[in-house]
């Protein structure tokens, strides 16, 4: 893939909006680190019945076993059972005694009808630009085709040594991941807790190529910028707001007065 024929094909896009010209095109990387985010989610699902009527037997009478709380409950044992190594392991119950018991956490769940229940850890890639402060989204795979880098950097690049990502901006963009868009039923169902992060971790820095436009339209005496973005593969309005401010001011004298 190259990146000359993007750009010639969106300057063609671009110039067929009557009225407008191109006054300049740049193409430059926009940094961007692939990052492994390591953490352990924690599934909240309704409770059932039978693990209510568990809790709150424990917690009035004296159990020892699956076969008394079986026949107080006419509940098959073998169920019985299951339930209550699963409880235990989440620490809904205990026994103390050789009786099992309620415990706070137990005591809290029931209370609030929501099931808890920690997941093994997962790790996920995600790909955060410092000069958006931003996850961005993308195949960084398909960026790699290009045959032509630029080798110039974005003029507004952040450069950072080590990159600094605000916990909760980390938790949202993985709870993205963790609860795509389902019904409501679903959601009500089964939902899974980001607590925390365990670790973030720093990969790799990869050099994102850009497509810059400035474009003037003569009719509404207007200047604009576009920026492609390869890696979302779409125009970044982020980075054009960026280039807009800082630089609009003097776009009149250095691409209109001098050419007059």
């Amino acid at each position: 893939m190259e990146l000359l024929s993007l750009q010639q094909s969106l300057s063609t896009q671009l110039i067929k909006k009557s009225n407008s010209s191109i006054l300049k095109t740049d193409t430059w990387c926009v940094p961007v680190h692939s990052v492994n985010i390591t953490y352990k989610p924690v599934s909240r699902t309704k409770m059932d019945i039978l693990m209510k009527m568990i809790l709150q037997s424990v917690a009035n009478n004296a159990f020892e076993n699956a076969e008394q709380l079986s026949d107080i409950l006419l509940v098959e044992q073998l169920f019985i059972q299951d339930l209550l190594s699963k409880m235990e392991k989440t620490g809904l119950i205990n026994k103390v005694d050789s009786h099992y018991q309620q415990t706070e956490k137990g005591q809290k769940q029931l209370q609030s009808g929501v099931f808890e229940e920690e997941q093994d850890m997962k790790t996920i890639e995600l790909l955060y630009s410092p000069s958006h402060q931003l996850f961005l989204n993308g195949d960084i795979e398909e960026v790699l085709e290009f045959e032509d880098f630029p080798e110039q950097l974005y003029r507004y690049h952040k450069q950072e040594e080590k990159i600094s990502i605000q916990d909760e901006q980390v938790l949202e963009e993985i709870r993205a991941y963790e609860q795509p868009e389902s019904d409501e039923g679903e959601k009500e169902k089964h939902l899974s807790v980001i607590p925390s992060i365990d670790s973030i971790e720093d990969i790799q820095i990869n050099d994102i190529p850009c497509i810059e436009f400035i474009i003037y339209d003569q009719q509404l005496d207007h200047f604009s910028v576009r920026v492609w973005n390869t890696l979302i593969d779409n125009w970044d309005e982020k980075l054009e707001h960026e280039i807009f401010q800082k630089e609009q001011s003097t776009w009149r004298e250095n691409y209109l007065q001098k050419n007059n």
